[in-house]
């Protein structure tokens, strides 16, 4: 359906609406990625593959958002909506093509920005974490393997006045996941890569290979260029050890009871170590996850890890003067001279936030836990798909910046103090498209 709608209008002499002008972008954004598809399957599942972008970005709907029977009505229209689905089902089916393409295309579209961070003279951040796509009500679905529930953890937060809640962990059916981002101070991520992985079954994989794997593949086609920002989950010794042979500068969050040597005080726990360094500058920073203004001091010192004492590390420890929060322990391969370079290791810290609003946008605005397809590779192909969609709006966002707020004023216009002050652009610009879209297809379908 909107291949077609772009193929007509290209063709007219009328005025490029902002339909027109997204549906370009996305054929430009999928141009690589389409030109490899014609050379492995037929094209009208090519066809399919573009149509099925845009509908993502179209649909909005968390618990029907990636079901194939709804997106299929979008495909072919809504009286013809099963054959719609079956055009998807065929595109996920088909064994000539596999989410590694995607992956790659990923991944040289982070080498090519990593070139130009460089020759701006900014330093390319890579931001690590790991989540997990929860489906509580499933069973028989490949690849599932028990996943800790951050859904079942927040619903059961203590609140006053109300029932004690379970206090042990909940566990239900789901899938890892481990996201890498490409970002720069100030700047916008975009995705370097997203893979998701299960600990059970014919499948089953290790989060340790992934991440080695990753390393290895930097290490090889990238070379000592960028900054890898990791929270405490890997704050481990195997972790280090890996950065350390693949030669990468990094900063982990290290956790305060692991060990660290300090030449003059010894070896201590990180927390009793840092007692010893008081804070020696402050600043008033901005906690965005907490959404208010925090005053921070910050101190540094020279260690060592028991396990690799050849390689010199620097601790920094960042403190909330108002004791609101625990201190930071940011463990860190940079050489840190002065306060300059210790606050560009706290603040490259604190820019790990994306990946968790990441975790967040794809879970609540793309609906990742929404598919309902029994096959393992078939599923990594949508969710690759969806990453796709994820990483077009971010580069909507930070190459186009004049025309999303005039697209926000069209399409999606907000009024009121709290969307004034709210820092919600992805969202919003997800909302404008899909209106602007379905706008479109309406149009177009009689």
């Amino acid at each position: 359906m909107f291949k077609n709608i772009l193929q007509r209008k290209s063709t007219s002499s009328a005025q490029p609406r902002a339909s027109h002008f997204i549906l370009h972008r996305s054929q430009k954004y999928l141009r690589e990625i389409q030109d490899q598809l014609d050379l492995k399957i037929d094209k009208r599942l090519v066809r399919t593959f573009y149509n099925l972008f845009n509908v993502i970005l179209c649909f909005r709907n968390r618990s029907m958002g990636l079901l194939l029977s709804e997106l299929g009505g979008y495909i072919c229209g809504f009286d013809k909506a099963p054959a719609g689905t079956k055009r998807i089902s065929n595109l996920l089916r088909s064994k000539k093509w596999k989410s590694d393409l995607i992956d790659d295309f990923f991944f040289n579209r982070t080498k090519q920005r990593i070139e130009k961070l460089r020759e701006q003279g900014k330093r390319a951040l890579l931001l690590w974490d790991d989540s997990r796509l929860e489906k509580p009500e499933s069973w028989f679905l490949q690849g599932l393997c028990p996943v800790w529930s951050s859904k079942g953890k927040r619903l059961t937060k203590i609140k006053k006045g109300f029932y004690r809640p379970p206090a042990s962990r909940i566990c239900v059916p789901g899938f890892q996941w481990t996201t890498v981002m490409l970002s720069t101070l100030g700047g916008t991520p975009s995705v370097c890569q997203m893979a998701w992985w299960t600990t059970r079954g014919k499948f089953k994989e290790l989060g340790s290979n992934i991440v080695y794997r990753l390393l290895k593949k930097i290490d090889k086609n990238i070379g000592r260029l960028v900054l890898h920002v990791l929270d405490r989950g890997y704050a481990t010794s195997t972790m280090l050890e890996w950065l350390f042979k693949f030669n990468q500068d990094f900063v982990i969050r290290w956790k305060k009871n692991h060990l660290l040597l300090h030449k003059s005080k010894g070896i201590k726990k990180t927390h009793l170590l840092a007692r010893s360094f008081k804070g020696q500058k402050h600043k008033i920073v901005w906690d965005k996850q907490r959404k208010k203004t925090k005053k921070v001091t910050i101190a540094w010192a020279p260690v060592f890890h028991l396990d690799h004492i050849d390689n010199q590390l620097f601790i920094v420890i960042v403190r909330d003067k108002n004791n609101y929060t625990s201190p930071m322990y940011l463990l860190s391969s940079l050489a840190i001279k002065n306060h300059t370079d210790a606050w560009e290791v706290c603040f490259s810290y604190i820019h790990r936030w994306e990946v968790e609003q990441a975790f967040r946008f794809g879970k609540s605005e793309l609906a990742m836990e929404s598919p309902r397809l029994w096959f393992w590779e078939n599923r990594l192909k949508l969710l690759a798909i969806v990453a796709l969609v994820y990483d077009f709006l971010l580069t909507l966002i930070r190459n186009w910046k004049t025309w999303v707020q005039l697209f926000f004023r069209i399409w999606c216009h907000r009024t009121g103090n709290r969307y004034r002050n709210a820092s919600i652009p992805i969202y919003r610009l997800r909302q404008a498209i899909s209106i602007c879209l379905f706008f479109c297809l309406a149009q177009n379908s009689g």
